[in-house]
């Protein structure tokens, strides 16, 4: 994969019909099915598109928080 730091990259395009809110792109991760998870970790509506101008930390930052290694310790 080529460094696509920032890179346009479209993560989804809003669905053509209600059934279908959102149509994801083979660049967003392959867990990835929750709008509103992406925009809390940088993804930006451009039109109708849902993009990131950091690929490689987008993933990164999706991986942590899809492993709960961000949990802090309370102890």
């Amino acid at each position: 994969m080529s460094d696509m730091a920032g890179e346009r990259v479209v993560l989804g395009r809003r669905g053509e019909t209600s059934m279908v809110k959102i149509r994801w792109t083979d660049d967003a991760p392959q867990a990835l099915n929750d709008v509103e998870e992406a925009e809390e970790l940088g993804a930006k509506w451009e039109g109708s598109e849902l993009v990131v101008y950091d690929l490689p930390a987008f993933k990164d930052l999706f991986d942590y928080y899809e492993n709960n290694t961000w949990l802090p310790d309370n102890d």
